[in-house]
């Protein structure tokens, strides 16, 4: 399993799941993921949500278009999740300099600004 779809919530379950609908239909969608029209339904509504392994499926049928999607709502869901995390360990005074190390060693794999060890420090 991949982890991260793991950690999506509910309502970006939801919009993969209507990303991939717009295109194909309930019924299309449904026989991809191989799952009955009606919990293809029940997911567009909001009654029931899709497990990991749907979201997975989901996401191994995307197309270009749809992936660049998918991705934009995973990433916005983590970041703003992060922020919240990151808001609530300053504030509880939990703050682990490991935590934001390993978070700087991953924006530099995608060559995003680092931090510097001053920041590092100052924290």
């Amino acid at each position: 399993m991949t982890k991260y779809v793991h950690l999506l919530g509910k309502e970006s379950r939801q919009k993969i799941i209507e990303i991939l609908a717009d295109e194909r239909g309930v019924r299309e969608l449904a026989n991809e993921l191989d799952i009955t029209p009606a919990a293809v339904s029940k997911y567009l509504s909001g009654l029931t949500h899709p497990s990991d392994l749907v979201i997975e499926r989901a996401i191994k049928i995307a197309n270009e278009d749809e992936i660049r999607k998918i991705a934009k709502i995973v990433e916005e869901e983590f970041i703003e999740g992060l922020t919240s995390f990151v808001e609530w360990s300053v504030d509880k005074g939990v703050l682990d300099t490991r935590f934001y190390r390993r978070l700087n060693d991953i924006t530099a794999k995608v060559g995003l600004v680092t931090l510097s060890q001053r920041d590092l420090n100052a924290s």
